[in-house]
């Protein structure tokens, strides 16, 4: 039976459940040093292993990380490993978008205008901007976009998907290719950045890019910093060439300090934090049991990685 590295912490609840989904298996848990003898027999890891440990797992078949974006694992010895390679995915769809949609909310209601007014005390009214009618680009319609595109359509926005292989949805009013990018970037009052951190996606929304968006539209990125120009954005911000952003991530994070994004007040900065959930390692155990139970049955894992495409 197997032999199951977790890293980190387990709890007896947690462990039970591992030996009721994988009788007579035997799990580690612990430390980088208290798992590292470990390593050479072991054949699932819960967690993720740094490239060093990977050398040493020799018999894995199964990583399964924490986490749905693996830009930061995919090193050298991952590729080489016969490891099959599993992610939370889909598990942060309704709390992603929940958190776009408090972004595109306080922008088309003006928030961030009359928050300032009220720490100023001034009473000024400000005309808020109807969502019903307007247009959503989401670049990367996999489960978050999808999400995000449900939520979409029930305000009344007009959706567009955009995905490697494109297909009808009832979370979009269109989906195209992503090879229509520049196409669909002069139509929206909405973009959302919902992609996966590739080297086909590094800089996608690059500073020519940027340019092709509507001056009045906003901008939404949930996916990773790199895939955005940061400093061209934050000029575009500064000269009035963009209407807003809302963002969660960032090239460099924390954001530093001297990041001319801090100080405009057309952008919402948020800590890498709309994937949160208050039950996020309860579900992303359930996920792993699923996979061990598929891995024992022969059957197709959820959520596996194309690790030569990079999600």
């Amino acid at each position: 039976m197997y032999k199951i590295v977790v890293k980190g912490g387990l709890s007896p609840a947690e462990s039970a459940e591992i030996m009721s989904c994988c009788p007579g298996a035997t799990i580690v848990s612990g430390t980088d040093e208290e798992i590292a003898s470990s390593l050479p027999d072991t054949e699932v890891v819960w967690g993720s292993l740094d490239p060093a440990q990977l050398a040493q797992a020799e018999k894995l078949l199964l990583m399964q990380v924490v986490t749905a974006g693996v830009d930061h694992l995919l090193s050298p010895e991952l590729l080489a490993s016969h490891a099959r390679l599993c992610t939370t995915s889909g598990m942060h769809g309704a709390t992603i978008a929940e958190h776009v949609f408090s972004l595109v909310l306080a922008f088309a209601r003006g928030l961030p205008t009359l928050f300032g007014q009220q720490q100023l005390k001034v009473w000024q009214h400000y005309r808020p901007t109807l969502l019903q009618g307007q247009v959503m680009g989401i670049v990367g319609f996999g489960s978050i976009g999808q999400a995000i595109g449900q939520r979409a359509l029930a305000f009344g926005l007009q959706v567009i998907g955009l995905r490697r292989n494109p297909s009808p949805s009832p979370s979009a009013t269109m989906v195209w290719g992503e090879d229509r990018l520049d196409e669909l970037l002069p139509l929206v009052d909405h973009l959302v950045l919902a992609v996966p951190l590739t080297p086909a996606t590094t800089n996608l929304l690059s500073q020519e890019r940027l340019k092709l968006l509507k001056p009045s539209a906003y901008l939404y990125n949930i996916a990773r910093g790199a895939v955005v120009d940061e400093d061209a954005l934050a000029a575009a911000l500064a000269q009035g060439e963009l209407a807003g952003a809302g963002l969660d991530v960032f090239a460099t994070e924390p954001l530093p300090p001297d990041s001319p994004l801090w100080s405009l007040n057309n952008a919402i900065i948020t800590p890498h934090t709309a994937g949160y959930l208050a039950d996020y390692r309860r579900q992303a155990l359930a996920i792993f049991l699923d996979n061990l139970r598929r891995l024992k049955q022969g059957l197709p894992l959820a959520n596996e990685v194309d690790k030569g495409a990079g999600y």
